[in-house]
């Protein structure tokens, strides 16, 4: 993949698929600000990072706070001197039982603000806090998670679903808004990712599917060459979206 000279804002970058991709950024020659809402999470995903050899800093940025928002990515720009790449990777969702204590009438409210201020608006602020840089440099790599739960819907999950969805839709907007600035937006939506495959998961592959997948997805989207990319989502599900597992040609 090629990038010249980039530098990468990854949020959520303590979780699992957060760090695979400020690996694979860094093991690319990427310079990454690594950014998560805990200062302990932070800190060993940076010393872990470093220890491979990548150029990495740390950031303590809460997505649900605007203030924290503005004053990291401002911070960032200050030591980077630009954002080239934004990967809008923090989010939340709860286990739950999907067979009905969690149906639409029995979300909390409460719940249901939560999970749109990381998942949706969490988004919306990092995209408004790194656009004006990216459109004064006439370059940015937007690329936002979804999930298959935006784009299929997920059962006892209204409120996850409703708030990706969002973030799909979001992002082909602010495509459109800003392809004539030389910045392109796309999402790429896991399916079932874990650190440990499994069988039987209602993929058509037949396992569940690893952090640095949805990382390579991350990355080709972002690479300079990409630049002729924009608007899309990318599920990242072992064909899970497809339709019914385990239907057989005979």
């Amino acid at each position: 993949m090629l990038f010249a000279d980039r530098v990468a804002v990854v949020t959520g970058a303590a979780g699992y698929i957060g760090y695979e991709t400020c690996k694979m950024f860094g093991e690319s020659g990427v310079s990454v600000a690594l950014t998560d809402v805990a200062e302990s999470s932070v800190e060993a995903s940076v010393s872990s990072l470093e220890s491979l050899g990548i150029t990495v800093r740390g950031y303590v940025i809460d997505v649900t706070d605007r203030e924290s928002v503005v004053s990291g990515f401002s911070q960032i720009e200050s030591d980077f001197g630009k954002i080239d790449i934004l990967v809008n990777n923090a989010g939340v969702w709860e286990h739950r039982d999907v067979r009905g204590q969690q149906a639409m009438e029995t979300v909390a409210e409460e719940e249901w603000r939560r999970i749109f201020a990381i998942n949706l608006e969490g988004t919306y602020r990092c995209m408004q806090a790194a656009l004006p840089g990216m459109v004064k440099h006439g370059y940015g790599r937007i690329v936002n998670l979804g999930s298959i739960a935006g784009v299929s819907g997920l059962p006892g999950y209204a409120d996850y679903s409703a708030a990706k969805a969002g973030v799909i839709m979001m992002s082909k907007v602010v495509a459109m808004e800003h392809a004539k600035h030389g910045i392109t937006v796309n999402s790429v939506s896991p399916g079932m990712i874990h650190r440990t495959p499994a069988a039987n998961s209602g993929t058509w592959l037949g396992r569940n599917g690893q952090g640095d997948e949805v990382a390579r997805a991350i990355l080709f989207l972002a690479d300079d060459d990409s630049g002729y990319i924009t608007g899309v989502d990318i599920p990242v599900d072992g064909g899970r979206v497809l339709g019914p597992h385990g239907a057989s040609m005979k």
